[in-house]
């Protein structure tokens, strides 16, 4: 019996984000990442308050919520291949320095890419 997909929560504004979640579409040949905003329907039924959370990536793997560093680690995972095995290296680190840097990111994401560079997932990609 094949894995359930993992539900990804992006939240559908910043351009790093989705720019991020464009990214792991084209690689998501074996479609185990569902793809949705924090604020639709998916989101609701699988647990989110009210509004998402918008200051993270949010997957839920099954009952598990993850966010940050881990939430990423899980997409590498399920990517398969060379892209599991960096999740697996980074596995070895700190979740609290790997953490750190994410935050860092998300805190500087908008001098990334901004909201004119904005790459937008396809409707194929969305679950909503």
């Amino acid at each position: 019996m094949p894995a359930a997909p993992l539900i990804v929560l992006i939240d559908g504004e910043c351009a790093l984000c989705n720019g991020s979640a464009a990214w792991f579409a084209r690689r998501n040949a074996a479609g185990r990442l569902l793809f949705a905003t924090n604020r639709g329907e998916t989101a609701r039924v699988a647990g989110e308050p009210p509004g998402g959370d918008p200051e993270t990536i949010v997957v839920w793997d099954g009952s598990r919520r993850l966010v940050r560093s881990r939430a990423v680690r899980a997409m590498l995972t399920t990517l398969g291949g060379g892209w599991a095995a960096v999740a697996a290296v980074t596995g070895w680190l700190p979740v609290a320095w790997l953490d750190f840097l994410y935050d860092q990111v998300a805190r500087r994401r908008h001098r990334f890419a901004g909201p004119a560079a904005c790459t937008r997932l396809s409707p194929y990609d969305l679950a909503e």
